[in-house]
Order: C-alpha cells, then structure tokens, then sequence
C-alpha cells in the first residue's frame, strides 16, 4: 500500500475509534496523517469511503492470516478451520473494531453505500464459512452449508457475548468455536433451508491476481453460453460474445468493454439468468481494477 494512504488510514481508524465516526472531521484526518486535503482527496472521495478502505484493510489482513494457518495443511483439518474462524476475531480485537463500529450505531449510518459495502463484507464472510464447513465436514454438508455457518456464526457471537456478559472473558474464542461447530456435526434432519445460489454474488475469487480475475470472468461467462443463446435475444448475444472475444484478447479494449458491460448489465435484466449480474458485475469490476493498476 502507498505510504500516504496507509498514514491516513491508519490516523483515520485511530480518530473514527477514539472521537466516533460522525463527530471526526475530515481536517482533523488532515492534521493527524500530516497530509494535505489534496492527498487526501486523491485517495478517497469521502470519509465514507476512507472507512471502508480501513474495513478492505483489515479484511486484507484477515485473508492474509488464513492463507498462512492453511499453508501445507489438509483442507479438512478441523484444527485449522478453528484458527482461521478466530483469526478474524483476533484481528478484530487488534483493530478494535467493536469501538469503530459502536461509534457508527450511533452517527448517522445512513449511507448507502457503507450499508451495501458492510452487508458485502458479512455475506463473504457467511459464503466462506459455508465453503469451509463442506472441506471439513465433507459432502453430507452440502447441501445444509449456509444454513450451518449462519448457524455457527449466531452460536459463536451470542455466546461470545454472553460470556462477557458474564465476566468469563478469559475463556478463548477457539473454545467458543469448537462448541459451536459441535452445534452444527450432528446430522441434518430438515431440508436445507438457505439456498447456494443464494450466496453466489458472494464468492471470494481466489488467488486475485490480475489473471485470476480474467480467467473467473471468462470461466463464468462461457459457462453461460448455451443459456444466453436460448434467449434467442440478438442485442444480449452480442454483447455476451463481444465480452468474451475481449477476454480472450491480449490487450482487450477496456473503454469499449466499460460500455458494452453497461449494455450487457441491462440486457440480463428481467431474464432468467437476472440473478447472475451482481457476481458478474463483481468479477468484471475487479479485473477493471487490477488492469488499471498494472498500466
């Protein structure tokens, strides 16, 4: 990360925890980062969005960390799984992030953009859970996944609470994470209740370099191709295939991509494969992205 933006997000996070989130303006960022209102500015458009750069951060951090517990380690290992679910409780007390977001219950959160970028965040965190409860626990769990991480999730942050509420603080978080997994081994007796599909738009791609991107996006649109050709609508065919002709290019065209993925986006609308934009959307986004960084 550059070095003036780290400074200003990190004098920002320690003001938002220390003064709240409404009640800390951007001058007082200015003076704390030691930066001017143009470097600032140049990095974030507004606090809003210099809040949400800090929760990427440590989501970052987060990611990072259980990438390292998993390195040449079985992906049914239930030791590790337990370290990677407490490594972001962990990473949340190192940031206390418990104060920053009591400081937001209380300003005006009405945001929404933070609102979609938080509700982002928990639902990736939920879909994670999900995919990792079917490496452990193998394929019976299939089908229940999200009902069982939303379930875990619950049962490790009301105990949590509880706990504190209590003053049996000293009790770690990975006890806690071992009960409630064991809410969740025994065997499912009702239908699932939370769909997969549900929790598509949420899938962390993996490996995020810029080619992972373009492969996921490619990947995901060609395995679309007998469904937008049934369609039978002209304007939506070419827009799919142009897209996937400039993901198979080299140097595809970015500016005419920019505009026939707006046209693609409204295409898809009222279709049966309507609920497959915003994932799409998500790929296309961060392979935008990461071009324009490496240009």
């Amino acid at each position: 990360m550059n070095k003036k933006k780290k400074q200003i997000i990190e004098a920002a996070q320690t003001l938002f925890i220390k003064k709240g989130f409404s009640a800390t303006p951007i001058q007082d960022i200015l003076e704390a980062a030691n930066v001017s209102k143009g470097t600032f500015y140049n990095y974030f458009s507004s606090k809003t969005e210099c809040l949400m750069a800090i929760l990427s951060f440590i989501k970052e951090e987060v990611i990072h960390d259980r990438h390292q517990l998993a390195l040449g380690k079985s992906s049914s290992d239930k030791e590790v799984f337990v370290k990677q679910i407490a490594a972001r409780f962990h990473i949340d007390k190192k940031h206390n992030l418990m104060a920053l977001f009591a400081s937001l219950a209380s300003s005006d959160t009405a945001h929404q953009e933070l609102k979609e970028f938080l509700n982002q965040q928990y639902l990736e965190e939920v879909t994670w859970m999900a995919e990792r409860i079917c490496d452990v626990f193998g394929a019976k769990k299939q089908k229940h996944a999200y009902d069982d991480a939303v379930t875990c999730f619950g049962t490790i942050h009301l105990t949590s609470k509880i706990l504190m509420d209590i003053n049996k603080t000293e009790i770690p978080i990975e006890e806690t994470i071992y009960f409630a997994l064991g809410q969740i081994e025994r065997a499912n007796l009702h239908p699932p209740f939370l769909q997969a599909d549900y929790f598509l738009p949420y899938h962390q791609i993996k490996d995020a370099g810029e080619q992972d991107s373009k492969i996921e996006l490619q990947q995901t649109l060609t395995a679309l191709n007998s469904k937008v050709d049934k369609l039978k609508n002209d304007k939506l065919t070419y827009y799919h295939h142009f897209l996937l002709e400039q993901l198979k290019s080299e140097n595809p065209n970015l500016f005419l991509m920019e505009s026939v993925m707006n046209s693609y986006q409204n295409a898809l609308l009222h279709t049966e494969l309507e609920d497959k934009r915003k994932y799409i959307q998500i790929l296309y986004t961060q392979f935008m992205e990461e071009k324009r960084e490496n240009s």
